[in-house]
């Protein structure tokens, strides 16, 4: 963890934006997203990328197989 936390002090002064001209696609930007956090899922929890999607995968499965909304209602 302290590995992150040192790394962000370089990056409080730029932070990464995409104007609003930009030509990215939305699906690349989720994918950009998406790996972003796999790295920090991986770095977090010293853990390679791959298992950090593995982590995401069986997370969003979880979530099909049993949504949120019934997690509240009792």
């Amino acid at each position: 963890m302290a590995k992150v936390l040192d790394n962000m002090d370089g990056l409080k002064g730029n932070p990464i934006a995409l104007s609003e001209n930009s030509h990215m696609r939305n699906d690349d930007l989720i994918d950009l997203k998406l790996h972003a956090a796999q790295e920090i899922l991986a770095e977090v929890f010293g853990i390679t990328v791959a298992e950090a999607e593995e982590m995401i995968k069986q997370r969003s499965k979880e979530r099909i197989l049993w949504p949120e909304e019934f997690e509240t209602e009792r």
